[in-house]
């Protein structure tokens, strides 16, 4: 059974980053107001690091589902590949604190196993998703991630729009070949 106490707090936090920014999550201010006592959280999460490292794994959940349905409403191999950058890449602009938060330096791998498990759970997913329901190796499902979240960070930082490159010419370069002219830059 889901500690619904956990996760309110999780709900809780998250209420904070989308309006208050990453400074206003500490224990005490997720514990009120969630509605429980100052010392709630402190029985659900170890520190602070605890709890983001939790809303982290919430946020990749969260992306994982955006960038799967996204992904799922195609056919077609490049298609999907499409839809896996563009979705991803929308997700992080979207929601940019979430996002940002899942990549903090604070969280090294294998160092948070419900983060990591949300991460293993989110390259399974997807490497089926993106390949038409065919295994994936794992280095190839990390080159898609690396790439993806290359992009996510250049549109998140204004890099695009700066230099008037749209986000799906720079995809086309990606899934058509580095080096290669996308279709609508020719």
């Amino acid at each position: 059974m889901v500690d619904d106490t956990r996760n309110r707090l999780i709900e809780s936090a998250l209420r904070l980053l989308r309006d208050e920014g990453l400074d206003a999550v500490t224990l005490r201010a997720v514990g009120e107001l969630a509605g429980l006592s100052r010392m709630a959280p402190y029985r659900h999460f170890a520190d602070k690091t605890a709890l983001l490292a939790a809303l982290a794994a919430r946020v990749i959940t969260d992306l994982s589902t955006h960038v799967a349905a996204a992904v799922l409403a195609r056919t077609g191999h490049q298609e999907r590949l499409r839809a896996f950058y563009d979705s991803y890449v929308e997700y992080a602009a979207k929601h940019r604190e979430e996002y940002r938060l899942v990549f903090a330096s604070a969280f090294s791998a294998g160092d948070h196993p419900e983060m990591e498990q949300a991460i293993d759970d989110l390259m399974t997913a997807l490497s089926l998703d993106v390949a038409d329901h065919q295994p994936v190796n794992k280095a190839a499902m990390m080159a898609l991630m690396a790439t993806a979240h290359g992009l996510a960070e250049l549109a998140t930082a204004g890099l695009f729009a700066h230099k008037q490159i749209s986000r799906q010419d720079v995809i086309d370069v990606i899934i058509e070949g580095t080096g290669r002219v996308s279709r609508s830059a020719r």
